[in-house]
């Protein structure tokens, strides 16, 4: 039977204070189809999960395969109360993955066929997804020892999964606003592995990025501008985009909020759209590219081939492991080129969440069942009422009522808790305050250091008075009066402007040791509340290495990774920063 796609057509019904907003995909020529998912008793269950978990707004959406979607909006948009609707636009974070993976199974399947509008690079008389980098460093500049033995594009995606276990987590926190795709692709080599290539799975942004110029390279085009051609027209999503402005243009995208409540602004700023486009950069409400997938990269409404079907099987498919942990209800977790997959109580499952300030995402479609849900909250970490939302979801559409086990995602969630999300509202626990010894002067640890990858910081004391530091000084003590100069505080601290972050804040701990607060400063507040707060959240551990009386420099070890190694801290750091002066 021919697929059906049905063009959307949200009914937005009155929104009540305790209720939802509730819409469905239709064609007037069609009755609507009555919810078999999003039912009254659904709807409250629902309100009550995101209550309870103080999310302020959110939309769902459960699209069948050959069938209307059930369209769901609860909560708010904007700090002025407008009422969250089903065609909202979020940013969806890491969710944008899978639109470069599709991409660059699109490109090759151009060049396979003569639609190309560039040559291939010199050197190379046809483009696989197993063409491999080595011989092109001056056209694609990843040349360590480690990228030369990756093979170009799958390995590069699985790099996006391979090279993830090679890039230490932290490197996230390198990218500068003012970086280029291509910056990202040469500054890899100034990277440690964190395991032996293809040892161990590890979740980074960072060979996303590198897609993004990949992609650029071989069709002569930005990513944005690539997928907005040959995937956001095509299947009808006109308000689709990379771009923020245009997205704020609309008067559909949605503010957005710290977990503990706080307004923030978009995360994406226009200036650094290409930088961030192929690793978190889409900007959508997604329902028509669910369908898609579900229909195995054709649009069932114009029945064109959106995403080919050799490259389809390659995006989706299973290439490292995540977790090889395995029970009755969940198989070992495993991780494709932008999806990660699972066989959920015997569902094959491919599904990705998103993270990012302001913002928690997930997509999840179950191939053989022809189901796909789509969940979009604008806070971030909010993974718990999230996977609350899914399991009831899948509870209905599965009949996985009796299961112990939420359904397991991809680890991007848990990554951006733990590092880059918001969490710490005004002055921050002090890590030191069980009586430990403190250094005996800490202002020998101020100066500037250097990272090769990461580039120049200045660490500054309470006691510091450069310029530098007294601008840094002055962020700080925004969020914290204590830190005057005649403060006992032994905690140091650096601007640090990235996508992510704006400071960090060294929290002393023991010895020559220190915890690493990574985030943002909001030294006015934002929105209406202009009490000054801060993003900052623990993310990594720094220590300090000294010789002589001399500081040498300090390692940087993600809090996360778990590895033990043998050696220095210079040689076992995650990053390695040489003090300069």
């Amino acid at each position: 039977m021919r697929l059906l796609w049905f063009l959307l057509s949200v009914l937005v019904a009155p929104h009540s204070a305790v209720g939802a907003t509730v819409g469905k995909e239709r064609r007037s020529s069609l009755n609507e189809v009555s919810a078999t998912i999003l039912t009254p008793d659904f709807v409250e269950t629902v309100q009550k999960i995101i209550d309870e978990g103080g999310v302020p707004g959110l939309t769902l959406a459960v699209v069948n395969k050959t069938g209307p979607a059930e369209l769901g909006a609860w909560g708010i948009k904007s700090e002025n109360g407008t009422n969250m609707t089903t065609d909202t636009l979020f940013s969806i974070a890491s969710c944008s993955k899978a639109f470069l993976s599709a991409s660059l199974g699109i490109v090759i399947d151009d060049f396979a066929n003569g639609r190309n509008t560039t040559p291939l690079p010199v050197g190379l008389s046809t483009l696989t997804w197993k063409t491999k980098l080595k011989g092109q460093p001056d056209r694609y500049p990843y040349t360590s020892i480690w990228c030369r033995k990756v093979k170009f594009l799958c390995r590069l995606l699985r790099a996006l999964t391979a090279l993830i276990t090679v890039i230490a987590l932290s490197n996230d926190f390198s990218s500068k606003k003012n970086d280029s795709t291509s910056d990202i692709a040469r500054n890899l080599r100034n990277f440690r592995p964190t395991f032996e290539l293809r040892e161990q799975y590890l979740y980074n942004s960072q060979m996303y990025m590198v897609g993004a110029y990949v992609v650029s390279t071989l069709t002569g085009i930005r990513l944005a501008d690539f997928v907005n051609y040959r995937i956001f027209k095509p299947l009808g999503m006109n308000s689709s985009t990379y771009s923020i402005d245009e997205a704020l243009q609309t008067g559909k995208f949605t503010d957005t909020w710290t977990s503990f409540g706080r307004l923030i602004p978009p995360w994406i700023q226009e200036e650094y759209v290409d930088l961030i486009a192929g690793s978190g950069g889409v900007i959508s409400s997604q329902a028509p590219w669910i369908r898609m997938v579900l229909n195995g990269g054709v649009d069932p409404v114009s029945n064109v081939t959106i995403i080919p079907s050799a490259g389809f099987e390659v995006i989706t498919g299973a290439h490292s492991i995540v977790s090889p942990n395995v029970s009755a209800e969940i198989s070992t977790a495993l991780y494709g080129l932008g999806w990660g997959r699972v066989s959920y109580l015997g569902h094959d499952i491919i599904s990705h969440d998103g993270g990012a300030p302001g913002v928690s995402t997930v997509i999840i479609a179950a191939l053989e069942d022809g189901v796909g849900i789509i969940v979009l909250a604008n806070a971030d970490s909010e993974g718990n009422p999230i996977s609350d939302i899914i399991l009831a979801v899948t509870e209905k559409a599965f009949g996985s009522a009796n299961s112990s086990s939420p359904l397991p995602l991809t680890n991007q969630s848990d990554v951006l808790r733990r590092s880059n999300l918001p969490r710490h509202d005004g002055v921050m626990a002090r890590a030191d305050d069980d009586g430990t010894a403190v250094p005996s002067d800490v202002d020998l640890l101020t100066g500037i250091y250097y990272n090769a990858g990461y580039g120049t910081g200045q660490l500054c004391s309470v006691r510091s008075s450069s310029p530098t530091c007294g601008s840094v000084l002055d962020a700080f003590r925004s969020i914290d009066p204590t830190l005057s100069s005649n403060s006992s505080s032994n905690d140091l601290f650096v601007s640090w402007d990235t996508v992510y972050s704006t400071h960090i804040r060294f929290t002393y701990t023991n010895d020559s040791q220190y915890l690493i607060y990574v985030g943002s400063i909001y030294a006015e507040g934002y929105g209406k509340n202009s009490t000054p707060f801060s993003t900052l959240a623990p993310g990594a551990r720094a220590e300090f290495v000294v010789e002589n009386e001399s500081v040498v420099g300090f390692g940087w070890n993600d809090i996360s990774d778990g590895v033990k190694r043998e050696g220095s801290v210079e040689e076992t750091s995650d990053v390695w920063f040489v003090k300069q002066e």
